[in-house]
């Protein structure tokens, strides 16, 4: 299976360390990860979205946030990238 890359990022709500640490230690067991800045990384994997969010989620609870947004890239990502139209440009994301 090839391999997927992800944009992950969160903003913790109410227990910062733990949080850090735990996001850390799971981090630790993934395929390849690389941090942008404070709490925004790239990680590699050839987990499912739905593994690897079910790994990463058990670290917040209801006051945390996070994204994970598949960005590996695809065909046809870079297309119409002057369109007109809102909607068209998300759906090309």
């Amino acid at each position: 299976m090839a391999s997927r890359i992800f944009l992950f990022s969160y903003e913790c709500g109410s227990d910062k360390q733990w949080t850090e640490r735990c996001i850390n230690e799971r981090m630790d067991r993934l395929y390849d990860i690389k941090q942008l800045h404070g709490s925004l990384y790239l990680i590699k994997t050839t987990d499912q979205v739905d593994l690897l969010e079910t790994h990463i989620s058990g670290c917040f609870d209801h006051r945390d946030s996070y994204f994970l947004v598949d960005i590996t890239d695809q065909p046809h990502v870079g297309q119409n990238l002057t369109a007109p139209s809102i909607k068209s440009w998300m759906n090309n994301i």
